[in-house]
């Protein structure tokens, strides 16, 4: 436990520096259109470049990551990150070169969240697996209230030089970070340059592995409705960021307070009630009237996301065994972020038929239900099992 305390600041660090580097071009959208980039669906191909990139080769980097360190996985993904951040900053208004730049900085994104996650789930054990992904997440939160309130500030004041190179500079910090993982690689036993690892096909013949992508990709959609929240808030005529911000700080604060629990539990149990606490609000969501209200749902949504998310994590080792934990790192990884991909368009197509609040009670209850029915009819039978 001392040797993980030890490393706790530094995963914790990449982890803050990487998302950082990610929630800055949450509002790129505002320098696209000073730029004279006035077309939405322009603008969201440049925004979507960098989630493809950064997502369909989720499966692919697993293969890098296990091919060469992790100094070198995680230094070359955020140096991959600063060239393409470098190029968007001097694109101007072209748009093949926007495109171009924001592909790079996905990859580099991707690969860099692939490497840091494997890294922890190798090193940190089993008992505390928990309560360490709570707290190096809340380095991932963190960025969503310090980061993004500065940059919006900045445009607002027109410091738009300014917001352009904070991405390649903070894309250098990662590349600092990544650096000092030197030294510590297949620390666990795990064999250099590729050898030893196992293969995907492996990994699927896994049941315990299975279970969990089912039971992640049903608490992702949970996850990432909350970017159809502004959605809902303006069919309401209500601001957004009353649920947004409450949500944030009270995630931060549930892994702070209750990183200690999150080992003290079953897992699988605490993951189930997590998935089905955010349909819950979700669905509760829809009712909304008042701001007080949006503020209330989103308190009780950030308490199922601050359990939820580091679990999504936490559970790679448990249904993996080290030489598949790069594969089952970039499964999980692929499977959240492509759910990002997938509820904004379930809820639209929802929406076209049941109105935007029906589509929050729809999809949420369909989801509270599908949680519990995972745990009790495969991942209950699982736990009878000595071995997956």
């Amino acid at each position: 436990m001392h040797r993980v305390k030890k490393l706790l600041p530094r995963m914790a660090g990449g982890s803050f520096a990487i998302m950082s580097f990610s929630y800055a071009y949450f509002i790129l959208p505002l320098y696209l259109d000073h730029v004279g980039l006035k077309s939405q669906a322009t603008i969201g191909w440049i925004l979507g470049a960098f989630y493809a990139a950064s997502t369909l080769p989720r499966p692919l980097m697993a293969l890098l990551v296990e091919r060469f360190s992790f100094r070198a996985t995680l230094t070359g993904a955020a140096l991959c990150s600063a060239v393409g951040s470098t190029g968007l900053a001097l694109s101007g208004a072209s748009l093949p070169f926007l495109i171009l730049s924001r592909l790079l900085m996905g990859f580099g994104f991707g690969l860099f969240l692939v490497s840091l996650t494997t890294y922890q789930t190798i090193v940190i054990p089993r008992e505390v697996r928990g309560g360490a992904f709570a707290l190096i997440t809340i380095g991932a939160m963190a960025p969503f209230l310090c980061v993004v309130p500065l940059l919006d500030w900045l445009l607002q004041h027109n410091g738009y030089g300014v917001y352009l190179w904070f991405g390649p500079l903070v894309a250098l910090v990662c590349a600092v970070v990544g650096m000092t993982f030197a030294g510590v690689d297949r620390k666990e036993g795990m064999s250099g340059k590729g050898a030893g690892w196992g293969t995907y096909s492996q990994l699927f013949r896994l049941t315990r592995a299975r279970v969990l992508f089912l039971a992640v990709f049903i608490y992702g959609m949970t996850d990432a409705a909350v970017i159809s929240i502004p959605v809902l808030a303006l069919s309401k005529g209500l601001l957004s960021s009353y649920f947004m911000v409450t949500f944030a700080v009270v995630a931060i604060l549930t892994r702070l307070a209750g990183f200690r629990l999150m080992d003290a539990f079953p897992r699988a149990i605490a993951y189930t009630v997590a998935a089905a606490w955010n349909s819950l609000s979700l669905f509760g969501t829809s009712f909304s009237t008042s701001s007080l209200a949006f503020a209330f749902w989103g308190l009780l949504y950030g308490m199922g996301v601050g359990v939820g998310f580091p679990l999504s994590l936490a559970m790679i080792g448990d249904a993996a065994p080290p030489e598949l934990n790069p594969k089952a790192t970039a499964v999980v990884w692929f499977i959240l972020d492509g759910c990002f991909f997938l509820t904004p368009v379930v809820v639209g197509y929802l929406s076209s038929l049941l109105g935007v609040a029906g589509a929050f009670r729809f999809l949420p209850a369909m989801l509270f239900f599908a949680a519990p029915a995972v745990y009790f009819l495969l991942w209950r039978p699982l736990e009878k099992r000595v071995s997956p």
